[in-house]
């Protein structure tokens, strides 16, 4: 689409309507988001956006007036984000402060548990009644809620929404990244709003199909299981572990983790996803998790010791995949990312260039779009993060004062141009787990309250936001309507999260046997907090040059093959392998091929026209299914928690 047809036909999405639909996703699907969080461990966030979209259209046309593509785009990208609760991370924290799990670990340096050394600032201490009371509304808990939802919300916000408008003016208005499944969403959005017959036959029946598998994958165990508390499994999820038993590949690769992802969606990203990425994610996953894990296990078990004594025959590949990630990949994955990022600035330069031109001198057409002046984008990222360290450095005075500016202002901006980018040619979301607790084991510091709070680190938004806007573009809605709605998003899921929270912790503890998945999960996510904080995993400073390097050498081998010789390989695609287990770059590559040579041969033109109709329709079911299932195990589990 063409600046000047852009500017003629971008519209407001953001109406009553809209803002009435994300009200109902608030109110209606994240008290059922929670529960199923603090029971299965699942979510209904993607099922959010299609049930609610869906919905809401539908109302709408039975009463006449049809809600526009631009309203429907709104309700898409919002519905999902509101339905999240984000205050049950300050019922662990609550949790963590008491456990014993952590009492059981102890400070190194001052021989303390560490509950006795949290501060009031993380949450209530462990001997304040808030923890029988189970109650947000307590003096206690005034210091944590502020200190955390000014530094990871009300701060977070400002610097992700400068962040995207800059990632939006580089990979959308000068460089035109394709992003996927920007293109899969506006299809999905068309369809709902538009009705065109031929387009509405290929989505429902893509949908149909999906329903039909998900409702096996999905359904049969989430029924049984909330039913009759029998699991019965059909179809293993996510993945179809390949890692152990008669056909698992330790026996051949021992430390190896192999799978096939068996999630629809998963296999529907390789029909819009090219070959040649595609096989360079592949490649990549196998190097890493296949490979890479037995070699750390064989050869260089000397050098990963912690890796050799935790494997053991029979772990599954989730199991695998944890204890290999944090005894081997963390530190490499991070050189990973900086070294793509050096060499995108190096390879990419003239586009960068143009970007910093454009947004230094924006021309008329992307102001009237809405996006801020670069003074004004730099002032919010800039006072965001920088406001961030600020209050970072007043709670924990001790830290490096340098180290959490360079993470904040720094690591925040690398994360979300490389993120963007990753996710514009890939489809595909990357994000660095541990990155603040790499950095405080390298510094030195010998507190505990680091461990605890960090700077902002931003730039994990951006990309997903960014794919919005493009999405914005293809449906001709106004980009900033997305901003305008997402500040009343939060508003609203801020103040029901805090509502229903405090209502299924005032029913029983969390964790409990009336919410079993936190029995499970929780103190796991406390172990691996209390090893992190009393210096239990081993530091490899050194794999962040050797895997930093790693990705630069891969670039420049890259352009030497496309200039010399002719052929080429996809950095971006290989490096996204790197960070990708094997069961999903399996099964994007196993879709990819079937796409291409099969349903390609079969429908001719028809494929390249509807393949991205297809890919909707497949979302759309399994959303709508899990959905469905979801809300009759709430329905069925919704008597109260009596005394005897």
């Amino acid at each position: 689409m063409s600046k000047e047809k852009s500017k003629l036909t971008l519209k407001p999405g953001l109406t009553w309507r809209s803002i009435m639909a994300i009200l109902f996703s608030s109110v209606a699907l994240l008290p059922v988001n929670l529960y199923l969080q603090l029971v299965s461990g699942t979510t209904i966030v993607a099922a959010a956006v299609y049930i609610t979209a869906i919905l809401f259209t539908e109302i709408a046309t039975l009463m006449g007036s049809p809600l526009t593509k631009q309203e429907v785009y709104i309700i898409f990208t919002m519905a999902g984000i509101a339905a999240t609760p984000v205050f049950i991370n300050s019922v662990f924290r609550a949790y963590f402060t008491r456990s014993f799990i952590a009492w059981s670990f102890r400070d190194p340096f001052t021989g303390k548990p560490l509950p006795e050394l949290i501060p009031r600032w993380y949450a209530p201490p462990y001997w304040s009644p808030v923890h029988k009371l189970r109650t947000f509304l307590h003096p206690d808990w005034i210091y944590p809620i502020i200190v955390f939802n000014i530094q990871y919300g009300l701060l977070a916000i400002i610097a992700e929404l400068a962040l995207t408008m800059i990632t939006s003016i580089m990979y959308i208005e000068v460089e035109s990244l394709p992003f996927p499944f920007a293109e899969v969403n506006a299809q999905l959005i068309n369809t709902l709003t538009e009705r065109q017959r031929e387009r509405m036959y290929v989505f429902v029946f893509s949908a149909f199909v999906s329903m039909a598998y998900s409702i096996i994958v999905y359904g049969v165990p989430t029924l049984t299981a909330g039913l009759f508390n029998v699991r019965l499994q059909l179809i293993p999820i996510p993945w179809l572990d390949l890692t152990t038993g008669y056909l698992g590949i330790e026996k051949i690769l021992p430390g190896a983790c192999l799978g096939i992802s068996t999630d629809p969606i998963v296999f529907a990203t390789g029909f819009i996803l090219p070959l040649n990425l595609e096989i360079c994610m592949f490649i990549g996953s196998l190097v890493i998790w296949v490979f890479g894990n037995s070699l750390a296990l064989t050869t260089f078990r000397s050098y990963f010791p912690e890796w050799a004594r935790e494997w053991r025959p029979g772990m599954s590949l989730s199991l695998v995949w944890q204890r290999s990630y944090l005894r081997i990949w963390a530190f490499t994955q991070i050189g990973f990312i900086i070294g793509l990022a050096m060499f995108t600035v190096i390879s990419e330069y003239k586009h960068i260039l143009n970007a910093l031109k454009t947004l230094f001198r924006p021309p008329t057409s992307i102001r009237e779009k809405g996006y801020f002046s670069l003074r004004t984008l730099l002032a919010m990222y800039l006072g965001a993060t920088s406001l961030s360290v600020v209050v970072f450095h007043l709670l924990v005075p001790e830290f490096p004062l340098w180290i959490a500016i360079v993470c904040s202002i720094g690591l925040s901006l690398v994360n979300a141009i490389i993120g963007t980018r990753i996710l514009g040619e890939t489809g595909l979301t990357i994000t660095l787990p541990y990155v603040w607790q790499i950095s405080v084991m390298l510094s030195g510091y010998r507190g505990i309250d680091a461990w605890l709070f960090s700077p902002l680190l931003a730039g994990s938004l951006s990309p997903g936001w960014t794919q919005s806007v493009k999405t914005a573009y293809l449906t001709d809605t106004r980009p900033l309507d997305f901003f305008k709605a997402f500040i009343i998003t939060f508003v609203l899921y801020q103040a029901f999260s805090f509502i229903y929270v405090s209502f299924f912790w005032s029913i029983a503890p969390i964790p409990s046997s009336v919410y079993p998945w936190t029995l499970v999960q929780w103190p796991i996510q406390a172990i691996n907090q209390g090893m992190w904080i009393t210096r239990k995993i081993m530091t490899r400073p050194e794999l962040i040059i050797y895997s930093l390097l790693t990705a630069i050498g891969l670039g420049v081998a890259n352009m030497g093959l496309r200039k010399f010789l002719g052929i080429s390989f996809s950095t971006i695609g290989i490096v996204t392998g790197f960070m990708t287990i094997p069961p999903s770059t399996i099964t994007i590559l196993m879709g990819g091929l079937i796409g291409k040579y099969v349903f390609q041969r079969i429908l001719r033109e028809s494929w390249q026209k509807y393949k991205t109709v297809i890919v909707a329709g497949i979302a759309a079911g399994e959303g709508i299914i899990v959905g469905i299932m979801s809300a009759l195990v709430l329905v069925s589990k919704s008597t109260w928690i009596l005394p005897y």
